[in-house]
């Protein structure tokens, strides 16, 4: 019994160990991409500023003889900056502090239903939502100060964006054609980090009576949580402002209403069971085994596939085949290659050569030969 429960105890660790690598290569691949996607981004950033400092350096030195910039293959895009700069790279879902439920979720959504778990939390992920508005902090000096309404809020690269700041002529990509036909580039809002803003509060001063913006440095956000309306942008929880506990309202947002119509199809028809199948009767409708046994590539004494399907098959190989012979191999590599192909041939000429005949007596002699009797151990008084 103590065998057993150390076998499972031991595969259940395993399991385990497997699930935790698994889950630390996904976050390292997460954040491979992400730092990837920073360093281009940076990149771009550098090339652009350097490129406009040279060009406004030169037109300086020629005054009225400076050439004319926007011609040429990048005629209309003189001014413009990369789409790279409107969305930034996405952080590991694993380091998203905010809830990842729902407003309109019951209350518990967080965890499992029998914990009732909510979700609680500092800072300004989670805290902040579309139509709050915020003041710039840090940042480019320009920007320092202005104060604007959140229009766009993402979780994933942890950036707002705010009407009417940080605007900039972003060029269209070249896989809306017809968008870029009519204009080469748009103007837009980029997003600045969600740590470089806080949060502006119409705060009541209790001894004046008198109301006045208060700039939040810190938000917390926790009880009393109640359920949103359905498709409600808004979470479930309650802010606060750290360490006076005042509570801090959300604001009024517009919720999107649908319309329903004779043709859409319920919730309650997807979700109605219309076929139980039994012991005495097959798992599939009789009559939708019969339209799929008349198919040939469904049926299970099928002895050919398709021809389109052979060849494309043929070709995987073929293309798999002349990957592998074009790979670059180093010595080392072309040492295993050559351990691997020794050990296969030696073991086809076993497998020819079959069973010998020395081989052959010493088993049929073992077998012969009488097993011993266990002895049983005497107890020692």
């Amino acid at each position: 019994m103590q065998r057993i429960l150390r076998i499972n105890l031991q595969s259940r660790n395993s399991a385990l160990k497997a699930k935790r690598k698994k889950a630390l290569d996904s976050y390292l691949k997460d954040w491979k991409e992400y730092e990837q996607r920073q360093t281009l981004t940076v990149q771009e950033k550098s090339k652009h500023i350097k490129r406009e400092r040279e060009s406004r350096r030169e037109d300086w030195k020629l005054g009225p003889l400076a050439p004319n910039r926007d011609t040429g293959k990048q005629q209309g895009f003189y001014g413009t900056v990369t789409n790279l700069f409107y969305q930034g790279p996405s952080f590991p879902d694993k380091l998203y502090k905010g809830p990842k439920s729902k407003g309109s979720d019951f209350v518990g959504g967080e965890g499992l239903e029998t914990e009732h778990l909510e979700w609680e939390g500092i800072g300004n992920e989670g805290n902040i939502v579309e139509d709050d508005r915020v003041v710039v902090v840090s940042g480019r000096s320009d920007l320092v100060g202005q104060i604007g309404k959140v229009k766009s809020l993402a979780k994933e690269s942890k950036e707002v964006t705010i009407e009417g700041l940080n605007l900039a002529d972003v060029e269209i990509p070249q896989n809306f054609p017809e968008q870029r036909a009519k204009s080469h580039f748009t103007s837009l809002e980029l997003p600045i980090p969600l740590a470089d803003v806080r949060l502006i509060h119409r705060h009541t001063d209790p001894a004046t009576g008198k109301d006045r913006d208060v700039v939040v440095k810190l938000l917390r956000g926790g009880a009393p949580y109640k359920a949103q309306d359905p498709n409600s942008p808004l979470p479930r929880h309650t802010r606060y402002i750290a360490g006076e506990d005042i509570e801090v309202p959300w604001p009024e947002v517009e919720i999107p209403s649908y319309q329903a119509y004779k043709g859409d199809t319920t919730r309650y028809d997807v979700e109605a069971k219309t076929w139980t199948p039994t012991v005495y009767n097959a798992p599939v409708p009789t009559a939708a085994w019969e339209d799929l046994s008349q198919v040939i590539k469904y049926r299970r004494d099928r002895t050919e596939h398709d021809e389109e399907y052979v060849r494309m098959k043929v070709l995987e190989d073929a293309r798999a085949e002349w990957y592998m012979r074009r790979k670059i191999q180093g010595p080392e590599d072309t040492l295993i290659e050559e351990k691997k192909r020794l050990a296969a041939q030696k073991t086809e000429r076993i497998k020819q050569m079959g069973m010998s005949e020395q081989t052959r007596e010493v088993i049929e002699q073992m077998m012969r030969e009488p097993k011993p009797k266990r002895r049983k151990a005497k107890a020692v008084a």
